[in-house]
């Protein structure tokens, strides 16, 4: 009976040291956003995070392409432990999409309360504190970012002034999805977050020892809605931080597609 614990352990901490943490999957969203111009609908978003210098990612991604107009990426590159920036650096800025590619800042890209993600300069792709336009005709989609709330320097009434003489949906980038819970969060259409690594270790992604999150219990990752409230997305992310595991709770990338309720109204016309 010992014998057979022992290697019950043993199989269990191979596994979640080495199987889980490699084993990326791909999910898949399909949003109906309210007053989507149709011009946007089908519109799709890679959304990664949480490398934390793992770049098993680029690989899956090089096997499994997924092609999107836009690409997401929600902070926290590095980790204590990471490997070589650089490695990290000429895959990220591999990434192109043809409305862009995005990123906000995570906690684990702050080094003595600043920003630091060199040798990377993310230029016009760091949305912190700022919003982009997509335009498709004379329609347009919005997409605005926040830098980590507890590391960074959050600007939030800036980031709703940006949206304030435009109605039509936007997109809030956010590393932690506690945004969600901001004041004025309903003028966004959807937020998309990560930072809690889907709990890294569950059970069997049931029971969540560890959220990082104060969105209401059990959630810890993958697409919550309430009313009033945009849907929110949170990463599972690709990496671990602190420790190296995972159990219950795979690597993944997300893929999101949007469609318009005017199309979709019609289709069930």
């Amino acid at each position: 009976m010992l014998n057979a614990a022992v290697l019950g352990l043993f199989s269990v901490a191979f596994y979640a040291v080495g199987i889980e943490p490699f084993w990326i999957r791909e999910v898949c969203y399909d949003l109906v956003v309210r007053n989507l111009a149709k011009e946007f609908d089908g519109f799709t978003i890679l959304h990664l995070s949480d490398f934390h210098g793992r770049v098993g990612a680029f690989s899956f991604l090089r096997h499994h392409p997924i092609r999107a107009d836009m690409v997401a990426v929600t902070g926290d590159l590095y980790a204590w432990r990471t490997l070589p920036r650089a490695r990290l650096v000429r895959e990220i800025n591999g990434l192109t999409a043809p409305e862009g590619v995005f990123y906000v800042s995570g906690n684990h890209d702050y080094h003595r309360g600043r920003l630091d993600v060199t040798p990377w300069n993310p230029g016009p792709r760091l949305l912190d504190n700022r919003v982009h336009r997509i335009k498709r005709g004379e329609h347009s989609l919005w997409v605005a970012g926040i830098p980590d709330l507890v590391k960074g320097q959050p600007a939030w009434e800036r980031v709703l002034g940006q949206l304030a003489q435009s109605t039509e949906p936007a997109i809030l980038l956010s590393h932690r999805p506690d945004a969600w819970l901001l004041p004025g969060i309903e003028r966004f259409a959807l937020v998309l977050a990560g930072h809690t690594h889907g709990g890294q270790v569950t059970a069997f992604g049931r029971w969540v020892p560890v959220r990082h999150t104060r969105v209401k219990k059990p959630y810890a990752g993958g697409l919550i809605t309430a009313d009033s409230k945009p849907p929110l997305i949170t990463s599972r992310g690709l990496g671990a931080s602190e420790l190296p595991v995972r159990f219950g709770s795979r690597p993944e990338v997300v893929k999101i597609t949007l469609h318009s309720d005017v199309v979709a109204h019609k289709a069930v016309e």
